[in-house]
């Protein structure tokens, strides 16, 4: 995994961390703030067309995602 993935998913985290720790602080409203400043930093090099396709991508991915379970021979 590249490590700007790396990096995104340890903020995250930290940032969810914070929110449930927190009693004034809500995970839900966390991780929307976070999409919302996703979306402001995409949204000065994107279109709003691209975003969209760019969002739907992503959600077609993670609704693709399928473990595999193998067992060795």
């Amino acid at each position: 995994m590249a490590g700007e993935f790396l990096i995104a998913q340890e903020q995250i985290q930290g940032a969810i961390l914070k929110a449930d720790a927190d009693r004034s602080m809500n995970t839900e409203t966390m991780t929307r703030a976070l999409l919302a400043e996703l979306l402001n930093q995409l949204a000065k090099h994107h279109s709003q067309e691209e975003l969209k396709a760019l969002l739907l991508y992503q959600l077609d991915q993670i609704a693709e995602d399928e473990f595999v379970i193998t067992r060795g021979c």
